[in-house]
């Protein structure tokens, strides 16, 4: 394979990294537990295995006063995931025993899958003062180390050798905050949300001598995915101090590696290798302020994303 065709390859995998991972994603959850099966007609080994962690937080606040409201309604959300868990398979012997050599081969689907998703909303409505209430704060942090790892030898027939590996971050995060004051909102309706994913695992294939129509097929996939979306009101008939203010922060680190070896791949398959590494971080902030008095500090929308990738796409064909 020449230059020029492995560029092409791999420009075509990264514009599909994102829709890959968000659907390696939910097969990894689907999937849960490892299971092996053994096809009794062609002697094929399968191997389905997948490490899934999700959180889920939905947060309501809804304070109506007379008078002030003081420390109130504010909605704090904490979410962490580690894993350090590796799949590992090794299949040898995987052959089509049926003298028609339509099927059998060697098939691994390998997954690790994070996926946190919070949800918001704050209201505040006071016929005085509203004094640090009605603010939103998230934290989402994810960390994996774990490696998807996989040897297949001897795999024939149309099968062959088949290697489809990923490992999946994603992350939502969705804040609203209305607070409607007679008086000043002072420290109020703001929205913060911080969200961090580093990845340190390992996509690994080692094939060996597959033959037949499909021959040894190797999709390894890295991707990272981060959304936020923050939407701030404050109606005040005072001073809005500190108010109705966005921050965003979004980090993504990434030092894992696709790397497949592919040796002895025959017939009309041969050897097929698409890798790919995938960041992505998307952020929406709104934010309106209508003050009776002065608006210092409000309004204000503060965004930061940061991208490191340090993990390379590595294929060794022969």
């Amino acid at each position: 394979m020449n230059t020029a065709n492995v560029m092409n390859s791999i420009i075509g995998v990264n514009k599909a990294i994102i829709t890959s991972t968000i659907l390696a994603i939910s097969f990894i959850l689907l999937v849960g537990p490892i299971s092996m099966t053994m096809n009794v007609f062609a002697t094929a080994n399968t191997a389905n295995q997948g490490i899934g962690q999700s959180q889920s937080s939905t947060q309501l606040g809804v304070c109506v006063s007379g008078d002030g409201t003081l420390f109130s309604c504010n909605n704090l959300n904490a979410q962490n995931q580690q894993n350090s868990g590796n799949n590992a398979a090794a299949q040898s012997g995987g052959d089509d025993d049926d003298d028609d050599d339509d099927d059998g081969g060697n098939t691994a689907n390998q997954g690790i899958g994070q996926a946190q998703s919070s949800a918001q909303n704050a209201l505040c409505v006071s016929g005085t003062g509203t004094f640090v209430s009605c603010n939103n704060l998230n934290a989402q942090n994810q960390q994996n180390s774990g490696s998807n790892a996989l040897a297949q030898q001897g795999g024939s027939g149309s099968g062959a050798n088949i290697a489809n590996q990923a490992i999946g971050q994603a992350q939502s995060s969705t804040q609203n905050s209305g607070v409607a004051s007679g008086g000043s909102t002072t420290g109020s309706g703001n929205n913060v949300n911080e969200q961090t994913q580093n990845n340190s695992g390992n996509n690994a294939a080692a094939q060996s001598g597959g033959s037949g129509s499909g021959g040894n097929t190797a999709n390894q996939g890295i991707g990272q995915s981060q959304t936020s979306n923050q939407n701030s009101g404050v109606v005040s008939g005072g001073s809005t101090t500190g108010s109705g203010n966005n921050v965003n922060e979004q980090t993504q680190n990434n030092s894992g590696n696709n790397a497949a070896a592919q040796s002895g791949g025959s017939g009309s398959g041969g050897n097929t290798a698409n890798q790919g590494i995938g960041q992505s971080q998307t952020s929406n902030q709104n934010s309106g302020v209508v003050s009776g008095g002065n608006t210092a500090g409000s309004g204000n929308n503060v965004n930061t994303q940061t991208q490191n990738n340090t993990g390379n796409n590595a294929a060794a064909q022969q």
